[in-house]
């Protein structure tokens, strides 16, 4: 799937640890905008790859998976304790 969108198979380790710091960023609460930030990022140049290759199905997918972090950041961190 990746191939299709232009990725190459050296690069994709890259984007899974990418997407493993994002994870961590999000637990600790001083972090919590930036990795969110970074999450809507990568998903944004997934829908530019995929529209780029001509597959806007899996653009269109990708939108609700755009939302989600926008609306955590809205929400705020959810583990903070008063």
């Amino acid at each position: 799937m990746m191939e299709s969108l232009g990725i190459s198979e050296m690069f994709i380790p890259y984007l899974a640890g990418i997407a493993i710091a994002i994870g961590v960023l999000l637990l600790i609460p001083g972090t919590f905008f930036l990795g969110n930030m970074l999450n809507a990022v990568l998903i944004v140049i997934i829908m530019g790859q995929a529209l780029r290759a001509g597959n806007y199905r899996m653009a269109l997918m990708e939108i609700p998976f755009l939302v989600i972090p926008l609306v955590m950041i809205w929400l705020k961190y959810p583990f903070k304790f008063k």
